[in-house]
C-alpha cells in the first residue's frame, strides 16, 4: 500500500476526488496515509473516524489542501449534507 500510495500521489491533481469503499481493515486508511505523506510531507496522519474530516495543505499550492473524510459512522447520504461537508468543499 505504501508503494501504491507513492505512485498514485504522482497521478492525482488538485481538485481530484478519490472515493474508497471497503471492509474494515483492508488498508484504505493506510493507503490514504501514504498518499497524504507523499503529497504534503506530513508524517502523522490520524484516521478522521471521530471528527469525520481532516485537512492537509498540499506542497504545490498555498490555497489547496487534501480533505481526508471518513464517513464510516454515517448511515445515510443526507447525513453528509447535514454536517456541511458539501458546503465547505464548495467554498474551496
Amino acid at each position: 500500500m505504501k508503494k501504491l500510495g507513492k505512485k498514485l500521489s504522482n497521478v492525482f491533481k488538485v481538485k481530484d476526488v478519490i472515493c474508497m469503499n471497503g471492509n474494515l481493515g483492508v488498508g484504505k486508511t493506510y493507503l490514504v496515509r501514504s498518499l497524504i505523506n507523499n503529497m504534503t510531507g506530513i508524517k502523522e496522519v490520524p484516521s478522521p473516524t471521530f471528527n469525520l474530516v481532516q485537512t492537509y495543505p498540499l506542497y504545490c499550492s498555498n490555497n489547496n489542501e487534501i480533505w481526508h473524510c471518513d464517513f464510516y459512522r454515517l448511515n445515510e447520504y443526507e447525513e453528509v449534507e447535514e454536517i456541511g461537508v458539501f458546503e465547505d468543499i464548495k467554498k474551496k
